[in-house]
């Protein structure tokens, strides 16, 4: 048999075109103020195809409001006691260790008592996933109204979601590290009402 004269059509380019705002959040079915804290804090570099194609991709994550999720905002120095903590909110630029401590309180809406009793703590910004953590214990606050807990880092990611680099601590137990690495980079969507919510 002779081998048939192929036509080869070029597929269409892709074009990386940059999104308004307005036109990333309708891409992503999210409000414009979850692209704004991922800008804000770093985990998106601009509004392009390419950067938000991972988020797009990314599975909705819920679980019967089981799992508790602290709803942070973009990373800040702290200045209320900078003692405590040098840093609160959530970026991937922070030292692992600057960002498990901006993640260990004040929050409101938490029930720390039940928080403790499930044993973990997700970190959210702008409707992604991006860090687990497992609880120790609850520990005063300044504030009754406040919860402050003893956390370990599981897991995170460390880089804005194009690149999507994650660290992960393996000193933790397979179930833990399993359990982080299932969520870490997954969507929930975000919900009005203190910092924490059950996912």
């Amino acid at each position: 048999m002779t081998i048939p004269e192929f036509t080869f059509t070029p597929a269409a380019p892709f074009i990386d075109e940059v999104l308004t705002p307005n036109a990333a959040a309708s891409h992503l079915g999210t409000a414009r103020r979850n692209i704004a804290k991922l800008l804000d804090a770093g985990y998106l570099q601009d509004l392009s195809m390419s950067s938000l194609e991972p988020i797009r991709r990314a599975d909705f994550v819920s679980a019967g409001k089981q799992i508790p999720l602290v709803q942070t905002a973009p990373a800040e120095a702290a200045v209320e006691d900078p003692n405590w903590r040098k840093w609160w909110g959530d970026a991937p630029a922070l030292s692992d260790e600057d960002w498990l401590n901006a993640q260990c309180g004040d929050w409101t809406g938490a029930g720390p008592e039940r928080i403790v009793k499930v044993g973990y703590l997700l970190v959210g910004l702008g409707g992604v996933i991006t860090g687990v953590t497992k609880v120790i214990k609850a520990v005063p606050s300044g504030d009754s109204r406040k919860a402050r807990f003893e956390l370990e880092l599981l897991g995170r990611l460390t880089s804005d979601l194009r690149s999507f680099q994650k660290s992960f601590q393996e000193s933790s137990s397979d179930e833990d590290l399993l359990f982080a690495q299932s969520l870490v980079g997954k969507r929930y969507e975000p919900r009005a009402g203190g910092s924490v919510m059950w996912l």
